[in-house]
């Protein structure tokens, strides 16, 4: 057993990590917060637990190199080796963590942007309200972010004609075109995200392109399918008053929902949306920018769960997924789930899968998952290139701005919610990923309160998850709040920027076993196994916030070798096997004793 104690001085908020135990506690006791997690992919080592009593390896020599300053800015980001950032197709061949076409270990941090309103995708050109363009894309790599999770939206894509409950789209039946799809018009939309792609890929940003939805469509407040695919069963199809998720309990929106996932309507909603997906991935395929596609934003296949009590899996989305051919099967028993034939044969993974042969699919898991019921989906059987995906939000929050009514409380949930999630990952390995998918955070966050997003993303670090946060800028977001932006609208920073924009770890030429950032002291570390057939160096991206007045860098195991000032610190192993600890403390060196 293997221990990381460890206690921010800000909020002396207190880590213990055990290998080898089911349970779960999260208990306050004096003015630190004791977490006991179960994290069965981070390999915690003895190294780990030395750099945290404050030690190091003592049989390797410490180097050092001092930095007057961090730059400024990201000025000198185009004279970095090819190898330092991020770049090329991401993999995710086993285990937690994606990797680089170097074999690093990477870490992804990012915001999400979403433009929920007509004509539903953002735009390079600025000063619009749905601008995402040079300037913001500066903005956010200056941050050191390099991932946007890209909204692309349904309706956007094949906006069709007329509204819901068209009888040649919604009579019950056996698919029969209807009609919707325009290939020039569903070009012209993919084009402006393209744009909006290269763009940020010219600051070596990663696009996650995520088909974005919220209570189905913007017939119910939300935004998401198009209103010729609205087919609610006879409901009436009625605004619920109030906050928009009210409009979950709707009864129209239910049948929505159910119809999709079923597919059981003569207009064929799967095989227009695969359409829409296939069409953006044909786009988008040869892309180095692309790390993947998150299939579909927060579903909602509750009513569609069958099994026993431990092992419920939503068949509508499962399905929606894997497809009726026989692909779908539970990932314990292995047995075929028991999908629709109205169902296509084949799933909208393989379909994303056989258009973009490149990238990754982040399939996310069922929405409801999050009110108390751990439901399970199977992407499909045997199937590479899978991340497992989810979100985390905390129900003790204003229905208002988001803001949490206790950060503490907040935190401690969404703290429950990552330890579930963290579990589940390992259980969805096949032939394919033997230990099981990489994982990512698409979204959390969604608040201007910096101690909650400082527990948030000092718990994300704990266990080396890449993550986006919600959101960038607030898009006068149907589904949300101006107080969840990191931009406002007079483009100035929220004050959750400082949390955010924290030093952190961006590749491991190696086997990551610890990583850290304390906010009030501005002390970095980093622990790792060197691995030297990577050929490429480990890089730490270096806050411009937090190191104003200089910083020395100690590396163990590894030589730095970027200059000082740099915006990314850069080290390359000096022995195979060996364990490797950076550290980035503000100030001048200090020999050690």
């Amino acid at each position: 057993m293997a221990l990381i104690h460890f206690c921010s001085r800000r909020r002396e908020r207190f880590q213990v990590l055990p290998l080898d135990g089911p349970s779960i506690s999260v208990v306050s006791y004096h003015s630190c917060v004791i977490k006991r997690l179960v994290a069965p992919f981070l390999a915690v080592s003895i190294g780990a637990a030395m750099l945290a009593s404050g030690g190091s390896p003592a049989d390797q020599p410490e180097s050092q190199q001092y930095s007057p300053a961090r730059t400024t800015g990201l000025a000198a980001l185009s004279d970095l080796a090819a190898n330092t950032y991020v770049n090329g197709a991401l993999s995710s061949a086993g285990g937690p963590f994606m990797t680089d076409r170097f074999g690093r270990t990477i870490m992804l941090n990012g915001v999400n942007a979403v433009y929920k309103r007509a004509p539903y995708t953002l735009t390079v050109l600025p000063n619009q309200p749905n601008s995402l363009g040079p300037a913001d894309a500066q903005r956010i790599a200056s941050l050191g972010f390099n991932v946007v999770r890209l909204g692309v939206i349904w309706a956007g894509i094949e906006p069709g004609s007329g509204g819901p409950n068209q009888p040649r789209v919604c009579t019950p039946g056996p698919y029969k075109d209807p009609g919707m799809w325009n290939g020039a018009v569903a070009q012209r939309y993919i084009d402006q995200v393209a744009k909006v792609v290269t763009e940020l890929g010219k600051r070596h940003i990663y696009s996650l392109i995520d088909m974005h939805q919220d209570v189905w469509s913007s017939d119910f407040s939300g935004e998401g399918a198009p209103s010729w695919a609205t087919s609610t069963s006879g409901n009436p199809v009625v605004i619920y008053p109030g906050r928009w998720s009210n409009n979950y309990s709707n009864p129209a929106v239910d049948a929505a929902f159910s119809n999709f996932f079923n597919n059981s309507v003569v207009g064929g909603l799967q095989q227009n949306y695969q359409q829409a997906w296939q069409a953006v991935a044909a786009r988008l395929a040869s892309n180095p920018w692309v790390v993947g596609y998150d299939p579909i934003n927060e579903p909602l296949a509750l009513r569609h769960a069958i099994g026993a009590s431990d092992r419920l899996y939503t068949t509508g989305l499962s399905c929606l997924y894997g497809g009726s051919g026989g692909n779908t099967v539970e990932i314990d028993t292995k047995q075929v789930l028991p999908c629709p034939s109205t169902v296509p044969k084949i799933g909208l993974i393989s379909v994303l899968r056989n258009t973009d042969t490149n990238h990754l699919i982040f399939p996310e898991i069922d929405n409801a998952s999050d009110r108390g019921r751990t439901l399970f989906v199977t992407p499909g059987k045997n199937l590479s290139r899978i991340v497992y995906n989810f979100h985390d939000y905390c129900p003790e929050r204003s229905g208002k701005t988001g803001n949490p009514t206790s950060p503490e409380r907040c935190s401690n949930t969404a703290l429950i919610q990552l330890i579930k999630e963290a579990q589940l990952r390992p259980l969805f390995a096949n032939k394919a990923l033997p230990n099981g998918p990489a994982m990512m955070m698409t979204e959390f966050g969604a608040t201007s309160d910096p101690t909650l997003a400082d527990y948030l993303v000092l718990d994300a670090a704990t266990i080396g998850l890449s993550w986006a946060w919600w959101a960038w800028r607030y898009y006068d977001d149907p589904t949300g709040s101006s107080a969840e932006a990191l931009i406002d609208d007079s483009n100035q920073y929220s004050p959750v920027k400082p949390v955010l924009s924290q030093t952190h770890t961006v590749a491991v030429a190696g086997t990551l076993l610890s990583s850290q950032f304390a906010q009030i002291t501005g002390n970095f570390s980093l622990v790792y196994q060197a691995n030297t057939a990577i050929k490429a160096p480990t890089t730490i991206f270096v806050s411009p916030t937090t190191y104003q007045v200089g910083y020395c860098a100690y590396a163990t195991g590894a030589t730095v070798t970027s200059k000082p000032g740099s915006p990314y610190l850069t080290a390359s192993n000096t022995t195979n096997g060996a364990t490797v600890v950076i550290r980035i403390e503000p100030g001048k060196c200090v020999q050690s004793s």
